[in-house]
């Protein structure tokens, strides 16, 4: 037993002047991200041109994927304030079915339409400064990448495009049913039980 103790001893002699020692090399040493001469930064620690453009893709990446997102929002709050927009209006006009229905229910599509239509040239102008900076980046490559390429956005591209067609799908019947109510096709009944 008392020859392990002078081994124990000095194992913890030993470690703690090990820890001692590195503390004391910790505080000589010059600061993190500086060299031995103090005034430049070490070169592991400098900013590259890719590591700035990645960080700016990533920003931009998510300015796109919250456009996108709203401009889907956007669809399903038209599909849901239509049919109540109808509703109120028949209403105020004496629970009568009139042209003043047709005519707030396309005006509903048409409004929702246009913003969506302006979230969506957004989201195209996000995606063009986003190609912009891939193409700085292939520029840097070592081996040869084309980046995709992206459509240019334009106002009318925004506003006539696939995502586009669910309005013109949710318009299609409001119209249908005005040239029917405007033929005397469809009308409203006589008399309405209050």
């Amino acid at each position: 037993m008392s020859t392990q103790r002078p081994t124990l001893i000095a194992a913890v002699a030993g470690a703690l002047a090990g820890a001692a020692t590195s503390q004391a090399l910790r505080r000589s040493a010059p600061p993190s991200g500086l060299s031995v001469e103090g005034d430049e930064p070490a070169p592991e620690h400098k900013v590259r041109a890719d590591d700035l453009d990645k960080e700016l893709i990533d920003q931009l990446h998510a300015a796109t994927l919250k456009a996108s997102d709203s401009c889907f929002e956007m669809k399903k709050l038209c599909a849901t304030v239509l049919i109540p927009t109808g509703t109120l209006v028949a209403l105020f006009s004496g629970r009568r079915l009139t042209t003043a229905v047709f005519v707030s229910g396309l005006l509903v599509i048409g409004f929702f339409w246009l913003a969506d239509a302006v979230g969506y040239y957004y989201q195209r102008r996000l995606r063009a400064a986003m190609d912009v900076i891939w193409r700085r980046r292939a520029e840097r490559c070592e081996e040869g990448w084309m980046p995709p390429n992206t459509s240019a956005a334009s106002p009318f591209r925004a506003a006539f495009n696939g995502s586009m067609t669910f309005y013109a799908l949710l318009a299609t019947p409001v119209l249908l049913a005005l040239v029917l109510y405007a033929f005397d096709v469809i009308d409203s009944p006589a008399t309405v039980s209050p």
